[in-house]
């Protein structure tokens, strides 16, 4: 009996290291959507110009959930070029593997959904694809505007 207290303890450690994360999939997210955005505005370090925004948006019971792990989340110092940025570092995962992402200091959850940036427009749709193939958008918006 002690060996297994002994154990359970040494696992402990790990669990308490370990980065929370929130899965997506067909059952939690209504939309996708993919904006390309330019760096400039955002001090994010594109070669092309320009990033994209996967935008995805939850169900009603997802983004409770989703919001409830983001305010149970201690925030974390995250230094991105040049600046400093204080949240909650939440990985987002597609049916368990994490998704690309980008630009984690601006990437993160809003009270219905959950933003991550991306720079090469192929690597959004692939991460729109790993979420829910269904919901993959024809279509990027350019600053709010059809392409």
């Amino acid at each position: 009996m002690h060996r297994l207290v002994f154990l359970l303890l040494l696992l402990l450690p790990g669990a308490a290291f370990a980065q929370p994360s929130f899965d997506v999939s067909c059952e939690n997210v209504v939309q996708i959507t993919i904006t390309r955005i330019k760096d400039t505005y955002w001090n994010v370090d594109s070669y092309q110009g320009h990033f994209h925004i996967l935008d995805l948006t939850l169900t009603p019971e997802a983004a409770r959930k989703a919001v409830k792990l983001r305010d149970a989340t201690p925030t974390e110092h995250i230094r991105y070029r040049g600046e400093d940025y204080y949240k909650p570092r939440i990985v987002i995962t597609a049916h368990g593997v994490p998704l690309q992402d980008d630009t984690p200091a601006l990437s993160g959850f809003v009270d219905q959904g959950a933003a991550i940036g991306i720079i090469r427009e192929e690597d959004a749709f692939d991460a729109a694809r790993a979420v829910c193939p269904a919901l993959v958008p024809d279509k990027v918006l350019i600053d709010g505007q059809v392409e």
